[in-house]
This record gives structure tokens, sequence and C-alpha cells, in this order.
């Protein structure tokens, strides 16, 4: 039925599902538990449960299913795309998923097609499920803080959210996500100022928890390290970024200094020659422009600055595992609205200690640049289960299918089994899934190959369990 898997994955894919627009795949899921004769229940939240009962004789065991609904929405700058109005444009090459300039939405659209097809499957040994489908993960996590825990009945719960085959994940960061703001004054240039438009492209961006560690360059902090060299720089406009939970693809602004346009193109190649290594399709592009409206935002070097003095990328690593993050933080998007910058930022720790470490030295920053600071959002994290029937269960079925090591393992991504874990202190959980490349970038892919055996997978875990 791994086929199948694919069919749904097409359905829900034409169905636009940004964070807090669910309406739609929560249609699609209680028209699916009707058509299927599946009980389900919903909430205001957009939360769906669908319960299927064991086909298996006398068994009283019940386990939870869990994905979520909504995806990253992010695409290539210079594509004409609305998420909310239109479905992604999938495409296969070789051995893997693709969208055409956007994200795909494998993450968790994959994890969410998976469980349908095992529901629409009546020849699967299968125990009791509770198949929980979520809101709003890539964002607040509204929906699992929403749901109500009362109408599960299970301690088990098997999440299909991570991105690495043969990896059980079973503990992960927390998440906060701040926005820093600050008012500017503003003046009006002279005719003797040139401006001129910088625009940064091409990074490779990705997931901010699973691929923070990978040497990626945040495309917010290369335009402020190049903005440092130039000589008395005058903001015009900023734009940069994109969600608070992916790595910053593109940055472009406007603005007024006093190095010549061919000082400028010569320090802008320099500059993109300076990190092809690490970002082979790095492209910054510069262009002299001309503004009827020549407004700039006052002590541009306080924000310049602020930008290049703040602490991004990972903070602190494991000792014990030196490629794993402890702490990291993400400049994630950038705004200039009239006199206004607003900065989004995210940090994830799973050590509450070194995170108020961090944070308390990144806003102690932030006021002595003029901003102020708001927390958004709040995702806890949760710790690995000690004598774990769940996760022995998943380790021995994948090894005794493939004849292959599977790992057991922590995450640095944040995951909803935080929340699931502040309401059920008793809930074993495990996190699984197929290889998801570039998760939360318009790079996005899923190997097909995975998914299948990842399915096998899935099919032998609920036999077994």
């Amino acid at each position: 039925m791994a086929d199948k898997t694919l069919d749904y994955f097409t359905k829900i894919s034409k169905i636009p599902r940004p964070s807090g627009m669910e309406t739609g795949i929560r249609n699609f899921l209680i028209e699916f538990a009707k058509s299927h004769n599946l009980e389900y229940l919903t909430d205001n939240t957009y939360n769906v449960i669908i319960k299927k009962a064991s086909n298996k004789k006398d068994c009283n065991k019940t386990l939870i299913l869990q994905a979520h609904t909504d995806m990253v929405c992010e695409k290539n700058g210079d594509l004409d795309f609305d998420f909310l109005t239109q479905g992604i444009n999938i495409k296969t090459e070789g051995d893997f998923l693709m969208a055409e300039g956007t994200t795909l939405g494998a993450d968790n659209g994959i994890g969410l097609s998976m469980i349908l097809s095992i529901l629409d499957d009546d020849t699967l040994e299968i125990p009791n499920l509770e198949c929980v489908f979520t809101a709003q993960e890539e964002t607040t996590m509204q929906g699992a803080i929403d749901l109500d825990f009362s109408n599960l009945k299970s301690n088990y719960l098997l999440s299909i959210d991570g991105t690495d085959e043969a990896k059980i994940e079973v503990s992960s960061a927390g998440m906060k996500v701040i926005k820093y703001s600050r008012t500017f004054t503003t003046s009006s240039l002279t005719e003797k100022n040139s401006c001129y438009k910088l625009s940064l492209s091409g990074l490779r961006g990705g997931h901010s928890g699973s691929e923070i560690h990978t040497n990626r360059k945040n495309a917010i902090k290369l335009l402020f390290d190049f903005l440092k060299t130039l000589k008395d720089v005058n903001l015009i406009s900023i734009s940069g970024g994109g969600k608070s939970n992916a790595i910053a693809r593109e940055c472009n602004c406007s603005f007024s200094c006093n190095n010549s346009f061919n000082e400028l193109q010569l320090l802008t190649k320099n500059f993109q020659l300076m990190h092809k290594d690490c970002e082979p399709d790095f492209l910054i592009k510069l262009e002299s422009i001309q503004l009827e409206d020549k407004t700039i935002i006052n002590n541009s070097n306080e924000l310049i600055d602020f930008i290049t003095t703040h602490k991004n990328g990972v903070l602190e690593y494991d000792v014990k595992n030196p490629t794993f993050p402890l702490v990291s933080n993400n400049l994630a998007n950038i705004n200039l609205t009239e006199a206004t910058v607003d900065i989004i930022i995210s940090i994830r720790s799973s050590v509450i200690k070194l995170e108020k470490q961090y944070l308390d030295e990144i806003n102690e920053n932030a006021k002595n640049h003029g901003f102020n600071n708001e927390v958004l959002s709040s995702a806890p994290f949760f710790e690995k289960k000690d004598n774990s029937y769940l996760q022995n269960l998943c380790k021995t079925s994948y090894e005794t299918l493939f004849d292959k090591p599977c790992v057991i393992t922590g995450v640095h991504a944040g995951l909803e089994g935080g929340v699931f874990a502040s309401k059920n202190k008793d809930l074993d959980i495990c996190v699984i899934a197929p290889n998801i490349y570039d998760a939360h970038s318009p790079k996005e892919k899923v190997s097909l190959s995975s998914i299948f055996r990842v399915y096998k997978w899935l099919e032998k875990i609920l036999k077994d369990f």
C-alpha cells in the first residue's frame, strides 16, 4: 500500500495548507473518515483525530500515530506563486520527489499520507489506532497545545515527522520565537548621494533545527557583513528571510554610501567569491538606482552593528557529541516598514540553563542597540524515556526487515512531542520518517525508495505492537 502514500500525497499537495490556514486539509481528513466509516473528532484549531479499531483477535493495545497538516511555505524570489490559493507543483527526478520552485511539503505531508494509507488498508494487521493530525506545527504549535488529550487512551505515540530513515528520534529541542523592534528617525538624502540596491540570493537555506550545524550561510547576516565594509551607509529599505524555522536564503536592501559604484562592483565580486566554497549558488547583485523618495533611516550604523554582532547559528555543541547542537539561534527575518525595523529570531535548546544564558546575551545586545523584544511563541522540549517499549520495537523491527543498524537519537529540531509530553507524563514517544533533504527550502526533496522502505517499517511496527 506504499503506492497509496504517493496517491494521497498528490491529493493533499493540491490543497493549500500554510500554517493557520488548515481548513481545506481539515475538511479533506473529515471526508476521508466519513467515506471509510471511521470515528473522527475535530476542534476549533482544525486538529483532527481519526480512530480505527484493531483487527487482531482480542487486542486491547492502542497506538497513537501522529503527523501535522501544515507546511512551511517558502519559494524562490522570482517565482509568481500564491500558497494561499495554489497547490504544489510536484515533479520526479530519479529517486526524488520535488517541487517546482517551492517547498514540497514532504514535511509533514509524507507522514500524513502514510497514516492515511494505513487507515485505508483493511488487510493490514493493526492495534487500535488513534491517528492525530495537528495544525500550526510549523509556527506556533497551537494545534498540539490545544489538542484535548482526554480523547486519547494510549501512552504510546509514534510520530511520522522526522527527516532521516533509520533514525528513531526520542528527544527534541524546545524553541522560542522572538521579535525585536526599533523605530528609527528618518531624514531625506541630498541630490549628491548615489543610491544602490543590493540583492543576495541562491543560498541553500533549509531547516533551522536539523540543518543549522551544516555551515549554511544566512543571507541576512551576509548582507549586513557586506554593508559593514562600506563607508557611511544610510539604509533606505530592507527585506530578507522568511519563516522563523527556515535559514534565510535571500535578502535585499537599498542604501546610499560614500563608495563609488566601481568600488562597490569590485567589493561585491570579491564577497561572492569569498563564500562560493560553502554556497556554490550564492549570487550578489548590485544596481545603481534612482529613487524619488530618498528617505533614509538615521543611525543606520547602529542597525548594521546590531546585526553583525548578533550571535547566529550553533551557539554551543554537546561536549559528548561534538556534532550535536545544544543551543542554536536563527536570524530568520528582517523588514523595514516606514521607519520601524522588525527582526524575527528562533532560538532552540534542549538545556534550559544554556538557553537562558544565550538569550540573556542576545537580549542585552538588542537593548544596547535600542531594540525592544517580544516572545511570539514558545514550545517545550521532550527528553528520552528510559526503558522504552516503543523505542525497542521500532529499532528491532527496522533491523529485522533490512538487516542494517537503526539509531536511537535526539534531534535539535523542535517537535510536538514536547507539548504532548507535557500533557501526558507517561507518554512513550518515537519519531520516524523517510529521508527528506533541504526541508523548509525550495530545494526540499524526499527519497521515493526511502518512502517505500519506511512504509514497510511502519507496517511491521503495527503488526508487532
